[in-house]
Parts: C-alpha cells; sequence; structure tokens
C-alpha cells in the first residue's frame, strides 16, 4: 500500500465530528514510539482539526509530566509506580508493539549479521564479556550461519533487507520499508536474484507493500542474492564465515527513565541466570551490584535518538533501543543483533516476530500485560515492549481529544503503518481491550 492512499484511507476513515472549537492538547513521554507518533500525529491533527503534540522526553518523564498536571496525556512502556500515581482519575491504554533491539555497529563484520544468546547479552551488558572475540559470542556466532550484505547504503533509504539461513539449502529474506520508501516503489517488484558463475536467476518476484515482507529461496553455496525494488539495489548477500575481532566492547545504556530500559532489564531477569537485574527505569539502578558497579567504560546516553545516535557514530558499541532507530542508521552501519529465544532459534526483531511473542501474555489490572519469556513458537523475538498512553477519566474538551487519539491509534494508524515503521499493532483479545480502555478516557 503506498503512503498516499495510506494518509487518504485514514483521513477518510475516521468519523470524528465537526470541530466546534480546535483545541491545543500535548502528551509527553516515552521515547520508544516516537518514530510512529511523528507518523500518526500529522495524520490525526489533519483529520481532527486540533493540534496535538508529544514531547518524547523518556518514560520517566512522561510520568511525572502527567502526574503533574502538566500534559493532557502521557506515554510510558513501563508501569506507573504506586509514588507515582496520579490524584485524578486515569487509565493505560496499550497502542503499539515494538521489538528492542540489541543494536551494534561492528565494522570488522564487514555487513555480516551478529547472533546472541541471552546468557551472552546478560554477560554483556552486566560488564562480563568485554572483548569482541569472546568465547560466549563465538559460539552464538557459530550457531546461527548468517550471510553478509555487502550494501552499504541501500538505494531507498528506509528499506532495511535481512536474509536468515532456515538450512544448508533456504533462506528467508526479510524486506522493511517504510512509508516513504513504500510510496517510492508503488505498484512495483520486489525481487530475490541469485547470481552465480556469472548467470542470474530470478528466484522470486513479490509486489512491494506497506509492512514487512518475507521471501523463502532456496540456496547454493557460493552464490550472491542480491534484492532489488524497483529494479534498484537494496541488499546484496553471500555466506560467510564471520571472523570476531579482538577489540573492547563499549556498552552504551540510557542514562534517563526509560521505559525501553525496563523493558530490557526485564527480559535480562528473566532469562540472564548469571546475574541479579533489578526491574526499573535507570540502567544504573537495574544494574547487578547498583550504580556503583556500572563499568567506567559504560556510556550513558540519554533518549532513544541519543543511543542511537551514538552507537552509529562508535565502532564497537552496542547498545539496546527500538528496532525503528535502526532505519535510519543502517547505512553508518548499525544493525540489530539476532537473539536466541526459548524456542532455541536466533530470530531478528521484525514486527512479525514481536507478534510472534506477543501472541502469548498475562494480562494485568488496568489493561497492561506481562511477557512470557518462556514462549516457544520458533519466531517469537523475546526482547519486546508494549507502549501504554496515560489519559485521564474526567470529562474535559481535550480529554474527549485524547480518547479519540488514542482509538485512531489503535483502530486506523497501528494496522496501516506500525509494521513499515517495525512496530507491531494491538491486535486480537488485547485489541479489544484496549479499545475499551481509550473510550474510559473522557468517560467520567
Amino acid at each position: 500500500m503506498a503512503v498516499a492512499g495510506t494518509i487518504a484511507g485514514l483521513v477518510a476513515s475516521l468519523g470524528f465530528s465537526g470541530v466546534a472549537k480546535a483545541e491545543s492538547v500535548s502528551g509527553s513521554g516515552a521515547t520508544f514510539p516516537k518514530t510512529f507518533l511523528d507518523a500518526c500525529i500529522p495524520l490525526f491533527n489533519q483529520k481532527s482539526g486540533h493540534t496535538l503534540s508529544y514531547n518524547a522526553k523518556g518514560s520517566g518523564g512522561g510520568k511525572t509530566d502527567f502526574k503533574n498536571g502538566l500534559t493532557d496525556f502521557a506515554g510510558t512502556d513501563s508501569l506507573v509506580a504506586t509514588k507515582d500515581n496520579p490524584s485524578f482519575g486515569w487509565t493505560y491504554v496499550p497502542y503499539v508493539l515494538g521489538g528492542i533491539g540489541v543494536v551494534f555497529r561492528l565494522d570488522e563484520l564487514k555487513g555480516a549479521d551478529l547472533s546472541l544468546g541471552s546468557a551472552t547479552v546478560g554477560g554483556i551488558f552486566s560488564g562480563k564479556i568485554t572483548k569482541w572475540n569472546d568465547p560466549a559470542i563465538a559460539a552464538d556466532v557459530k550457531a546461527n550461519p548468517v550471510f553478509a550484505n555487502s550494501v552499504k547504503k541501500s538505494y531507498y533509504k528506509g528499506a532495511v533487507v535481512t536474509m536468515k539461513a532456515d538450512s544448508t539449502a533456504a533462506a528467508t529474506v526479510s524486506v522493511n520499508m517504510t512509508s516513504a520508501a513504500a510510496k517510492a516503489t508503488k505498484g512495483k517488484k520486489i525481487e530475490v536474484v541469485q547470481e552465480l558463475k556469472g548467470k542470474k536467476t530470478v528466484l522470486k518476484s513479490v509486489a512491494t507493500k506497506v509492512g514487512a515482507v518475507s521471501i523463502a529461496v532456496k540456496t547454493v553455496a557460493n552464490a550472491e542474492y542480491v534484492v532489488n525494488a524497483n529494479g534498484k539495489k537494496l541488499a546484496a548477500f553471500k555466506a560467510t564465515k564471520v571472523t570476531l575481532p579482538d577489540k573492547n566492547i563499549t556498552v552504551v545504556y540510557r542514562s534517563d527513565g526509560s521505559g525501553t530500559t525496563n523493558n530490557f532489564v526485564n527480559y535480562l531477569k528473566n532469562t540472564d541466570t548469571a546475574n541479579t537485574w533489578t526491574v526499573a527505569d535507570a540502567f544504573t539502578g537495574a544494574f547487578p551490584g547498583g550504580a556503583s558497579a556500572v563499568p567506567g567504560s559504560f556510556q550513558g546516553q540519554s533518549g532513544s535518538t541519543a543511543l542511537s545516535n551514538y552507537v552509529a557514530d562508535n565502532n564497537g558499541t552496542v547498545g539496546y533501543t527500538e528496532v525503528s532507530f535502526v532505519i535510519e542508521r543502517e547505512a553508518k552501519g548499525m544493525k540489530a543483533a539476532y537473539i536466541k529465544n526459548a524456542a532455541g532459534k536466533y530470530v531478528y526483531p521484525s514486527s512479525a516476530n514481536v507478534s510472534a511473542f506477543l501472541s502469548d501474555y498475562a494480562p494485568g489490572a488496568k489493561g497492561t500485560i506481562s511477557f512470557k519469556y518462556d514462549n516457544k513458537d520458533a519466531n517469537a523475538y523475546p526482547i519486546a515492549a508494549v507502549t501504554y498512553l496515560l489519559g485521564k477519566t474526567a470529562p474535559s474538551a481535550k480529554n474527549a481529544i485524547v480518547s479519540d487519539f488514542a482509538t485512531f491509534l489503535l483502530d486506523e494508524c497501528g494496522p496501516q503503518l506500525a509494521e513499515s515503521l517495525y512496530y507491531a499493532p494491538v491486535a486480537g483479545a488485547l485489541l479489544k481491550a484496549a479499545e475499551s480502555l481509550a473510550k474510559t478516557i473522557n468517560a467520567g
């Protein structure tokens, strides 16, 4: 689906009543959904006639602003602690899901992917694994054969391509396109071309669309697999043997109060048995042994954008952030690792794999959910977050707009745009619960 058609459809489909008085509505909070909200908010404002804005400053800052009455709504990827509970009536609305990527830049891999098990991730972020050629990393890389992409910059900005070996004779090519990239390739084809001994063979050709495109292909030794869109090269893969460098690892973490951190350390707490993690919004507070135990080599950055930029700009770094932040930085060499799940499979944080993980969850109070890290779905990507909108239940003109906005995210923008931005839309039973929660905003 092209972005022009998407925008027209979204604008036309929402049946808001006429705007009696244009209002300005403000929110603040999580940086995790920033890429998604940056796409959705202009569409909502165009249809509604109101001016809704969002300051991505971190979940901690958003919850504080909301409690103190400084904003009309908030965004958070972590739950509100008892001490931070607002004195007025409010509710959670889970509105979009996403994978948290273990992101890295390691130029010595020459375009190859990186595979990591949960114990290895825990060792890196606890400071116990300090070198890129550590035996634990080497063992994970050996366990998951990878392809190297020789194309440093995709022809279409916003097109991210991965190729995963499913067996010695088969692989899956996955293409994720932002709305802009999808618009540029409207009506064209994505092709996987096998090049071997000077002969070119088109293995598969599929129509472009907004969202993730997965293409299963048969593979042979020594061949190169070129992925084109509209005849323009997006990537070129070849099976490779990864050689890890004797290089120090620089760990980059969120220095602000962060729901992304909260969800990331929740994963570590449930999967890293060698270390004792505390679930918190602050990485230094969550770190085994407390803030004083954080190695001096670790680098703190405030916000997902700053963390992502630091990783993208510095070779040898590793951090954690929402996967959508990889899209604009892959040309610099920043990539997201394949992570080993409970089924023993190494999986990429695509929207489809995040959805597979979140298809099995434990429901909590007020629309909240808890993850099941023992999910045995072979496709489940195990590091994820749910972003919640916090809205006020008291009737008011602005709260009515927040309620409409929450419904818009769930029913329109999420299903249409989330996958193209590496998020996953809320679906199934959770969607029904979220829609009901959205209606409690402004309901009294």
